[in-house]
C-alpha cells in the first residue's frame, strides 16, 4: 500500500509541476493581416528547418518529468545527425519566431543551441506542456504559421477564435482541416497517394502511416479520414494574393533577384496573382531581371516567355557576384584562360552567371551557369549589381 501511495503522490507532484497555459479570449480583431503565400512561406521555413541533433545535448530532461516525455522516433538510437523539421512536441509552439510559454529561449534553433530535450511525443497522458522541451504540436504549427500572436491555442480555440467555418467545395490552398480536440492541419491541394484520395497538407504530426518525422512535414490525410469529423475553414484574416498589403516593392523595378524561398522552384503565371495560369516553373537558384510590379509580384521573362512571379519566392543577390553578357550577342565559355582553349559553353545575352574566380589580371573570369563551369573574357562581362 505505501508503494502505491508513493506512485500517486510521484504522479500528482509530475501534473503539478507541468505547465499548463492559461485560457484567454482571443481578440482576433489585433491581428495583421497575411496572404496565403506568406502563410505558406512560414510553413515551408519550419517544415524544412535543418539543424543538428546530438543525444549529448538534446535528450536530457529533469528527472521530476522523464516520465512523462518520449523522445521522437527518428532521433532514438542516434548520437548525433542533421534533421530537417520540427519535431513534434505535445503542447509546443517552438517555429523559427515563435516560443513555447515561458521558455528561456526565442525560438527552435535557440532551444536546441541551449539544450532542449527536442520533442516529445507522449500526447496520451493528459498533461500539457512539458518545461524543458522543444518543438511544436498540430495547433502549435498552424498557430505559428499563420502567425496568430497569442497564447499557445489548440485545434479548438483556433477554431473558435480565428477560423470560419467554410463548405469543403470550398477548401483552397492554405485553408484548414480542423477535428477540434484531435487535429489540425493545413490544406496544401486535392490529389491521390498509393491509390487513396484525399489532400495533401502542411502539419505537425507524430503519425507516420505516409513516412516523415515525427513533427512539421509534408503530408497527406484520406478523404475517409476528412469525412471523420474534421471541418474546412478559412482564417479570418487571411489576404488573397492578389489583394495588395504593402504598396511598396522589396527590389528595385529594372534590378535583379534571384528565385529562393522556395523548395525546388517559383511558378511564372500569366498575371499578377496565385489565381492565374502557370505558365511555368522557374528553378530556384535562377537570376530574374524585374521589369514590373503589381499586386505582390514582379514581372519577368524567363525562357522565351513574359510572366509574374511571387516576390515572397525571392531573395536579394549579393553584390559583385553574378554577371551578365555587354557588348557582344553571347559569349564562349572556355576550359580555361585561353583564347585557343576548348569551347565547353555558351553565355547569351539576358543569361545570368556566377562569378567564382578570375585571373590575375582580371581578363578572364571564372564562371558557372547550368552546371558548367568555365572561363569568359572579362571584357564582354558586367556585374548585374
Amino acid at each position: 500500500m505505501k508503494k502505491n501511495l508513493t506512485g500517486i503522490f510521484a504522479a500528482l507532484i509530475a501534473i503539478t509541476s507541468v505547465i499548463t497555459i492559461p485560457i484567454y479570449k482571443a481578440n482576433a480583431a489585433v491581428q495583421t493581416p497575411i496572404t496565403r503565400s506568406q502563410v505558406e512561406k512560414r510553413s515551408v521555413s519550419m517544415m524544412d528547418l535543418t539543424w543538428t541533433y546530438s543525444s549529448d545535448k538534446n535528450s536530457n530532461i529533469s528527472s521530476k518529468y522523464s516520465l512523462n516525455v518520449t523522445l521522437p522516433k527518428q532521433f532514438q538510437g542516434v548520437t548525433t545527425a542533421q534533421f530537417t523539421g520540427i519535431p513534434y512536441d505535445w503542447g509546443g509552439i517552438d517555429g523559427i519566431d515563435t516560443n513555447s510559454y515561458n521558455t528561456p529561449w526565442t525560438g527552435f534553433l535557440d532551444a536546441v543551441s541551449k539544450g532542449a530535450f527536442t520533442g516529445n511525443v507522449s500526447s496520451q497522458s493528459g498533461l500539457g506542456y512539458i518545461p524543458g522541451t522543444a518543438g511544436m504540436d498540430c495547433s502549435g504549427f498552424v498557430q505559428a504559421a499563420f502567425n496568430i500572436v497569442d497564447y499557445k491555442q489548440s485545434s479548438t480555440t483556433l477554431l473558435n477564435n480565428y477560423f470560419t467555418k467554410i463548405d469543403l467545395n470550398s477548401l483552397q490552398h492554405m485553408d484548414i482541416l480542423d477535428k477540434p480536440g484531435n487535429h489540425v492541419v493545413i490544406f496544401d491541394k486535392w490529389g491521390t497517394l498509393n491509390g487513396i484520395n484525399g489532400a495533401f497538407t502542411y502539419e505537425s504530426t507524430p503519425d507516420q502511416t505516409y513516412g516523415g518525422i515525427q513533427g512539421t512535414k509534408r503530408y497527406f490525410i484520406s478523404i475517409n479520414t476528412i469525412n471523420s469529423g474534421y471541418i474546412p475553414a478559412r482564417y479570418i484574416n487571411i489576404v488573397d494574393d492578389t489583394t495588395t498589403i504593402s504598396s511598396a516593392p522589396n527590389f528595385k523595378i529594372g534590378g535583379y533577384a534571384k528565385v529562393s524561398n522556395v523548395t525546388s522552384c517559383a511558378n511564372l503565371r500569366s498575371n499578377s496573382g496565385t489565381n492565374y495560369t502557370i505558365l511555368n516553373t522557374i528553378p530556384k537558384g535562377t537570376i530574374l531581371n524585374l521589369n514590373n510590379y503589381s499586386n505582390g509580384c514582379y514581372q519577368v521573362a524567363y525562357n522565351g516567355q513574359t510572366g509574374w512571379i511571387g516576390e515572397n519566392t525571392l531573395g536579394s543577390i549579393p553584390s559583385n557576384q553574378y554577371v551578365t553578357v555587354t557588348g557582344a550577342y553571347q559569349l564562349n565559355i572556355r576550359i580555361n584562360s585561353y583564347s585557343t582553349a576548348q569551347i565547353i559553353g555558351i553565355l547569351s545575352q539576358g543569361q545570368y552567371a556566377q562569378k567564382l574566380d578570375q585571373t590575375p589580371d582580371g581578363s578572364w573570369y571564372k564562371i558557372s551557369i547550368n552546371g558548367i563551369q568555365g572561363w569568359s573574357s572579362s571584357k564582354y562581362l558586367t556585374y548585374i549589381q
